[in-house]
């Protein structure tokens, strides 16, 4: 019984190793060749094909609606903006025009203000107060209504603004942490509506805007770590400033009292001393390069770049057709600076004008 019992299973054994042979055989697959496929799978999986895009030209359209509070995303690849009607924060990649925009993140709609963080975070304002967002963690604060006009330096890791008691009309200047943490007055007062910028991490840009007393507005510059305050510019019409990113020189437009033309101006922080451009453009509509000298405009006629330490004009390629249709407003250099990027006021959609041609 054992005996045949031994030879019923090297028959089966022979007849296993038969099949297997002929199966490898016809399959041309030995164990190294399975090993490769299994290899060039995983390098086409996590090998992702890298996308093509075709760089636009000339003047385009980045999105096809509403756009307001564009800001340049963190990596340079993309412009984050809000849909007021909706809500919608949504991202458009600046070179594919052809590509749709995607959907970030929704938030309370109808802001009249927005200031952006690089780490996801934004301060949106109503008119019922302002809500603090971090959009990577899904988190958000509402403030409360003693808090006037906030704004998030560059890094969103700090925030300005006036806390105003309206009760004694008193407030102050303050610093804090963006959840309130933690904060710090820099300056007493009894203005509730400065309008505020960072200039740098530790300087803050303070506007008085126009009140029913004074029609006129004032600039100044407040360091938060010495708590000096410093006039800049006093009792213009009309003004409107754009910083430099060194935060060393300004340019500013107002309107002259007895002429009513506007113009742009340079200062430098250093000596203070006004420099005429003989530029009837909007401070605005202008946008400042890394290099602190070059300058881009543009308004409803003509698109221009010119070094404000010479004022020195050149008048970008824009056809007449097209500066008709549009009005320029905020606008700003990518960060390889080869596309200037703008709202126009008269659609509210974003555009791109590339500078490379």
């Amino acid at each position: 019984m054992v005996k045949k019992l031994t030879i019923f299973m090297i028959f089966v054994l022979v007849g296993l190793a038969t099949f297997l042979a002929g199966y490898l055989v016809t399959r041309n697959i030995n164990p190294a060749n399975q090993q490769a496929l299994i290899n060039n799978s995983l390098v086409e999986r996590f090998n992702k094909t890298e996308e093509k895009y075709v760089e636009p030209t000339g003047l385009f359209a980045l999105t096809a609606g509403e756009a307001s509070f564009p800001v340049l995303s963190a990596d340079g690849k993309e412009i984050w903006y809000y849909v007021p009607r909706s809500g919608e924060i949504r991202s458009v990649v600046i070179r594919d025009s052809s590509s749709s925009s995607t959907l970030l993140a929704k938030i309370q709609p109808q802001a009249s203000m927005i200031s952006w963080g690089l780490n996801k975070t934004l301060v949106a304002t109503y008119s019922t107060g302002s809500i603090y967002y971090d959009l990577a963690s899904n988190f958000s604060k509402k403030y409360g209504a003693e808090i006037k006009n906030p704004v998030l330096n560059r890094a969103g890791t700090k925030i300005a603004y006036t806390y105003f008691n309206s009760e004694t009309r008193e407030g102050d200047v303050t610093i804090a942490d963006p959840k309130l943490e933690s904060y710090k007055n820099i300056m007493p007062t009894r203005f509730a509506d400065w309008q505020m910028a960072w200039v740098n991490n530790d300087k803050l840009a303070l506007t008085k805007p126009p009140t029913l007393d004074n029609t006129t507005t004032s600039l100044f510059l407040l360091n938060t770590e010495s708590r000096e305050l410093q006039n800049i510019l006093g009792y213009k019409n009309n003004l409107e400033v754009s910083w430099s990113p060194s935060g060393q020189n300004i340019l500013y437009s107002y309107a002259d009292p007895a002429t009513n033309q506007n113009n742009l101006y340079l200062m430098s922080l250093s000596d203070k001393e006004e420099l005429p451009l003989k530029l009837a453009y909007y401070a605005s509509g202008c946008a400042w390069s890394m290099d602190n000298k070059t300058v881009y405009c543009a308004d409803k006629n003509s698109f221009v770049h010119f070094d404000a330490t010479a004022a020195t004009v050149e008048t970008s390629a824009v056809s007449e057709s097209q500066t008709n249709t549009f009005s320029a407003t905020s606008p700003f250099l990518t960060s390889t600076e080869d596309y200037l990027i703008f709202k126009n006021s008269k659609d509210g959609k974003l555009y791109g004008l590339s500078l490379t041609q």
